[in-house]
């Protein structure tokens, strides 16, 4: 059964090639949903035999398809020691993210095509989605961290176009490579993350005995990993040592800190979202860009157990990233500046359930953000075309004019708000949960200290994270009609049942997927995503606690706001200076100025010169050379007969200074 992997990640693929078979281009995107709803159906196929059959032993399951063998048994080169492998891997993580990559993706292709109907790049918008999906599933599916590098920059690529879909606007284009270049840290990270690793481990793994059923030992396997952090650190791998480690894991921290837009590199995020389309954003914000960087940790968490103390740096990145994202997302008007903030935040909120040793908990709300994060971001898209402005304050009412889209958004909004039995409202609890108990797998935790910090961080982030969410439907949804010239409020509508549909799936999903993490439940995700250890239910009953306390105070706060009972300080310049105070968007601005924008006047000179004073000549000399060889036609005499007689008159006279002996060393002696 575990086969169909390798159906679920090629599919996507499938469909980008076959995509360009139809000349129309709403066939084209029918063919990209058809093969990625066949993917969706054999994941879950693969998800739900995987959760039937939990407690096989090994708990995770390989499909090869390829694999480097030099043939030599040198040991201590680098050919000999370089067995890469190509598959996929099946287990609780790889099954439960390829399903949900997958139905996001089809809900979102689904909504495009009729958001994007009349769109230019309707074609080029599915097929980039479509290979975007298909790096996603085999990121999530790498059974070594090689191939997990490969799909990593393929994914990046993918949504460097997608981003700058709009490509002929000056902001798209600019957002795209803010995108790019600010991911591109982390993406030279985790390539030297890779030789690092391989300098230190390979030799070692290659003399290990294959695991059964391999014909090599991949010195970038997970798996086999996993044996050689404890032996590092206990100084039986030679040249490596905890200091090793803890480079090792710092620079896969840098990666993910940089994919997932942590605080410095959170700079990108906010440009997408307000120049890319919406279902771009919804799939980058949900499953696939920052998500990477969030399941990268969680993949490598062995390494980070055995250096516990870069396990504090990610908890401590991630409460930094969840309280400004959240105090910022509190201060915006512009919806989708809101919902870049809140996203933010909410992977901060993910990494510090990583870094407090619940990444069970960090993968259920990774799960949950897609169900209630999609749904936001669906309807607002649906919300800026119906109302042709992204300002809350020029939005409202539409719960009668849009009653699909307005009731969607408030599961979405009561979800992210941690509304009691929402999805929002488990997968907080169980980040809640996890730092009031401070345990590693490994019975490792954190300092007292950190702890605290921890605490605060998380309380606040998910007090201000009820209201910012519920505001903005209050605001949208019972708000009273704008009233700025030119409005037309007969032209707010909602845009079809291609849009609506997926917007109120995702709807369900926020309201009742949240049961797949109820604590203390043996087939709770949070048993399943991590080689089947429970990570314990002691502190539940207090995160369940703290959570509901804060949700429904961070609710009536958003109501209290909306009907203007309480108002909000002027937060413009503190947002402002929090703002400024974590961006390192002033350094890129400084080295894209100085070392992109103003030399490039100086590169057209230079090109205008070297084609004036350079290329001209060249092509001065050449008609030259041309002009010559006609004029070389002497008539009826070419000029090869004209070099035959030539060189005979050459020869003739080298014969006769020889013979009279006037050319030295040859022709007559005394």
């Amino acid at each position: 059964m575990y086969n169909l992997a390798w159906a679920v990640v090629l599919l996507p693929l499938g469909g980008f090639l076959f995509a360009f078979l139809p000349e129309s281009p709403r066939r084209a995107a029918q063919v990209c949903i058809t093969f990625t709803g066949a993917a969706f159906a054999l994941a879950m196929v693969v998800l739900l035999y995987r959760v039937a059959h939990v407690r096989d032993n090994p708990y995770q399951s390989m499909v090869t398809f390829w694999t480097f063998d030099p043939g030599t048994k040198l040991l201590g080169g680098f050919i000999s020691d370089f067995h890469a492998q190509v598959g996929v891997v099946v287990d609780g993580l790889s099954a439960t993210m390829m399903a949900v990559v997958s139905l996001v993706s089809l809900l979102v292709q689904v909504y495009a095509t009729g958001f994007m109907r009349r769109d230019d790049g309707y074609t080029r918008h599915f097929t980039t989605i479509a290979v975007a999906t298909f790096a996603m599933l085999a990121l999530v599916a790498s059974p070594n961290l090689l191939e997990l590098w490969i799909f990593w920059e393929v994914l990046g690529a993918c949504f460097y176009l997608l981003a700058g879909h709009w490509w002929q606007r000056d902001e798209a284009a600019r957002a795209a490579r803010r995108m790019f270049l600010f991911t591109r840290i982390g993406d030279t990270a985790l390539l030297l993350a890779i030789v690092f690793l391989f300098a230190k481990f390979a030799a070692n793994v290659a003399q290990q005995p294959a695991a059964p059923g391999q014909a090599v030992n991949d010195p970038f396997n997970f798996f086999v990993l996993e044996k050689e952090w404890p032996a590092a650190m206990a100084g039986h791998v030679q040249g490596s040592g905890p200091r090793t480690l803890i480079i090792l894991a710092l620079l896969l921290l840098l990666a993910a800190v940089a994919k997932s837009a942590l605080v410095p590199l959170h700079g990108w995020m906010r440009g997408v979202f307000e120049e890319a389309p919406a279902p771009v954003t919804a799939l980058l914000a949900t499953v696939t860009v920052p998500a990477a960087g969030v399941f990268l940790i969680a993949r490598t968490y062995p390494l980070f157990l055995a250096a516990p103390h870069v396990l504090t740096v990610v908890a401590l990145f991630g409460a930094l990233t969840a309280v400004v994202g959240a105090v910022l997302a509190l201060a915006q008007h512009d919806i989708r500046s809101l919902l870049a903030w809140s996203t933010t935040s909410q992977f901060g909120l993910m990494f510090v359930a990583l870094g407090a040793g619940a990444s069970g908990a960090a993968i259920f709300q990774l799960v949950a953000h897609a169900w209630f994060k999609g749904v936001l971001i669906l309807a607002a898209g649906s919300l800026v075309t119906a109302y042709r402005t992204t300002d809350l304050r020029e939005m409202g009412g539409a719960w009668q004019a849009m009653r699909t889209t307005s009731r969607a958004a408030l599961f979405g909004a009561a979800s992210a708000a941690g509304v009691v039995l929402l999805a929002g409202f488990w997968s907080l609890s169980s980040i809640t949960a996890g730092v009031l108990r401070n345990e590693f797998p490994n019975h490792g935790h954190v300092s007292g200290a950190v702890q605290g910090i921890l605490v605060v961080c998380v309380a606040l982030t998910v007090l201000l994270g009820a209201i910012y969410p519920l505001r903005m439907f209050f605001r949208a949804a019972l708000g009273e009609l704008p009233k700025r010239r030119g409005f037309q409020p007969q032209r707010v509508r909602e845009l079809g049942s291609r849009v609506t549909g997926p917007t109120a799936i995702l709807a369900v999903l926020a309201a009742a997927g949240g049961f797949m993490g109820i604590p203390g439940v043996r087939a709770s995700i949070l048993n399943f995503v991590y080689s089947g250890r429970p990570p314990g239910t002691a502190s539940a009953a207090a995160g369940l606690a703290v959570t509901l306390v804060l949700g429904v105070l961070g609710a009536n706060l958003a109501w209290a706001l909306h009907r203007g009972s309480i108002r909000l300080p002027d937060m413009g310049r503190a947002a402002a200076a929090v703002a400024a105070a974590t961006r390192v968007d002033a350094a890129y601005d400084w080295v894209v100025e100085r070392a992109v924008v103003r030399p490039a006047p100086l590169i057209g000179r230079v090109d205008t010169v070297i084609e004036r004073d350079v290329l001209d000549e060249v092509g001065r000399g050449a008609a030259l050379a041309a002009e010559t060889a006609r004029r070389w036609q002497l008539g009826r005499v070419d000029a090869v007969t004209v070099s035959a007689f030539a060189g005979a008159a050459l020869v003739a006279g080298l014969i006769v200074l020889g013979a009279t002996g006037h050319l030295p060393g040859v022709g007559a002696t005394r």
